[in-house]
């Protein structure tokens, strides 16, 4: 079984370096599990390391990836400001400007101010 609490360690870490190493064992370890068989919180996990990395290695677009993992469990996450956090920034990095807004004030809404800044530079592109 994966070790979540190991994950989030590693996702603590405030390092750049330490944080860009980090999201590539989050993503080793989940690979290694079928994807029907992870949490809520491991597709969260995944979709930031993705997110974060911009790794086109595997020739898939690591965003849309992330986004079509969140999709997934929208669901769940409507209710989540860490997903719709999440959710802004990939949808930013998709260029889906008018989502990512909604997504941060969605975000905001549930915890107030978290998305502040994502708010600041995003509805520049809105």
């Amino acid at each position: 079984m994966i070790d979540m609490q190991y994950i989030y360690e590693l996702e603590a870490e405030m390092d750049i370096m330490k944080l860009v190493d980090n999201y590539y064992e989050i993503k080793s370890i989940l690979k290694q599990y079928p994807q029907e068989q992870w949490s809520y919180e491991m597709i969260l996990a995944y979709a930031r390391a993705l997110n974060v990395l911009q790794d086109y290695s595997d020739q898939t677009n690591p965003f849309e990836q992330a986004y079509g993992l969140l999709q997934t469990v929208s669901d769940k996450g409507i209710t989540d400001a860490e997903w719709h956090l999440i959710m802004a920034s990939v949808s930013f990095n998709l260029q889906l400007y008018a989502e990512a807004v909604n997504h941060a004030e969605q975000a905001n809404t549930i915890i107030a101010g978290c998305a502040d800044d994502m708010l600041a530079l995003y509805s520049q592109y809105d």
